[in-house]
């Protein structure tokens, strides 16, 4: 070989070495959020979902599976279990990381913390101040795929407290994105990581959050998953971030591929999309095997006759929203478990009571795991409270009120509390109500009249208001409808 061939060979190696060395690197990112415990359901559910999992992360070698949380409750399989066939869900799909979401704490920490420990991934929600204040969950974990360090940041929902449904003795705190990001960026500078994602439990519409304002501070952030609202966004440059969000109840998978060039050390582009379960696909046998102790077992459960109607039921119609038939049993159940002579829930399930009523029925009524306390009011108090309930109500929010007998006249804000029999109202009066009121920041006269006292929980550790309805409907079927105005807004 000639000494100018020999050159023009070594020229064209070296050219091609360093084509190879600096071509661009896919990163791929899969994720869910908001799912709810959903199996199977009409548009999906995980059994038919996973195989859509399966087919687009075969190769484990260049990408990572998230999910955003909401995981756990939401569905009565959910419930049934404390959300462990749902962190077997994820297990058997290999996930990296699950982001706890608000309604994932619902049962409780120590059923939270159990299935923590179920997880094989990585539980991330840097936010999250567990009751006792000691115990923070981890913020951050560093990957490695194709060389590259690819940090994900996991954050719940701000202010939490004001979402979940815990008995205030047992609710934890979770403070705001940016002051977390403030924490935990700096940290995690030193580590140089490639790309940056945050995965949270929140979406870019939260009240008191500001997206704009977290990708302005904090420009390092490449990636933005998002979750809680149901709301599907198949990509969008927000500042210097890429904001992606999938729907909910397992219906699509979110897929994002960011290309890295290792040569300039930046990312050259990211594109994503949101993949819907193909219109045939199957239940996954594997998945379908693994839950099917699990799924027999509910199925058996929510099938259980309670009780009967003997009409019907009518759940929250608009025209009825402070006192509808199906909240007018549940806030009578709420009495009778506590010997309070009056009570006080939010509820506005459209769902009605026919014939048979089985737990799937009182599960569609009540899909929430509140608990019941019972509080002393005097008369003024109560009147207070009611009217920060009505000024509050709104079509997500609709306050359920029986035991006596109010009107309320908007143009004045005149309130009147009387008794059916025309009977006297003493004090201190027994208000029987659901701990989501006790720790809402949306009622904080409610608050501070609640704080002034202990709480009178139920004899129970952990006293459900599906336990009231269950006891209530056994021991007063056949049911007919209350049709009373308790609460009346005079127009």
């Amino acid at each position: 070989m000639s000494g100018k061939r020999f050159l023009l060979f070594v020229l064209l190696a070296i050219n091609s070495v360093l084509t190879l060395t600096s071509a661009p690197v896919e990163i791929k990112i899969f994720f869910t959020t908001d799912t709810h415990a959903v199996f199977y359901s009409p548009s999906g559910g995980w059994l038919k979902l996973a195989g859509l999992i399966k087919e687009q992360t075969a190769d484990r070698s260049d990408c990572l599976l998230i999910d955003c949380g909401d995981t756990m409750q939401g569905n009565i399989e959910g419930a049934f279990d404390r959300g462990r066939a749902a962190i077997k869900t994820l297990n058997h799909l290999k996930f990296d990381v699950w982001v706890v979401g608000n309604h994932d704490t619902e049962f409780g920490f120590k059923a939270l913390r159990k299935r923590i420990k179920e997880f094989n991934g990585f539980c991330l929600a840097g936010n999250l101040f567990i009751p006792d204040g000691q115990e923070q969950l981890s913020g951050v974990k560093i990957f490695e795929r194709k060389g590259l360090k690819i940090a994900v940041i996991g954050l719940t929902l701000p202010n939490m407290q004001d979402d979940v449904r815990l008995p205030s003795s047992l609710a934890g705190k979770s403070e705001g994105i940016i002051e977390s990001l403030n924490r935990i960026i700096p940290k995690l500078r030193p580590a140089k990581p490639d790309i940056i994602i945050l995965a949270m439990h929140c979406d870019k519409f939260r009240s008191g959050f500001s997206i704009y304002e977290l990708s302005r501070q904090f420009p390092e952030i490449a990636l933005i998953l998002g979750g809680h609202s149901h709301q599907s966004s198949p990509g969008e440059n927000i500042g210097s971030s890429w904001y992606v969000q999938t729907s909910s109840y397992a219906q699509e998978l979110g897929k994002i591929i960011i290309a890295f060039d290792p040569k300039k050390q930046r990312i050259i582009q990211i594109k994503s999309e949101l993949l819907p379960i193909p219109p045939d696909a199957t239940v996954d046998k594997e998945l379908n095997k693994l839950l099917s102790h699990d799924l027999r077992q509910v199925n058996v459960f929510k099938k259980q006759i309670v009780g009967k109607a003997k009409t019907t039921i009518a759940g929250y119609d608009e025209n009825r929203r402070f006192a509808h038939p199906a909240g007018m049993l549940t806030a009578k159940s709420m009495i009778a478990a506590t010997g309070a002579q009056a009570a006080l829930l939010s509820m506005n399930s459209t769902y009605e009571l026919r014939g048979d009523i089985s737990e799937l029925d009182i599960f569609r009524i009540m899909p929430y795991e509140n608990t019941v306390a019972v509080i002393d009011v005097t008369i003024p108090e109560l009147e207070l409270i009611l009217k920060e309930q009505i000024a509050n109500s709104r079509k997500y929010y609709t306050p359920v009120f029986y035991g006596f007998k109010v009107e309320f006249n908007p143009q004045n804000s005149a309130i009147k509390i009387s008794r059916h029999d025309s009977g006297k109202i003493t004090s201190p009066i027994k208000l029987a109500l659901t701990n989501y009121l006790l720790i809402s920041r949306r009622f904080p006269e409610l608050q501070k009249i609640a704080a002034r006292q202990p709480l009178q929980q139920l004899p129970s550790e952990e006293p459900l208001l599906r336990d009231c309805m269950r006891n209530w409907i056994r021991n007063n079927s056949p049911l007919t409808p209350d049709n009373g105005e308790w609460l009346t807004i005079i127009k």
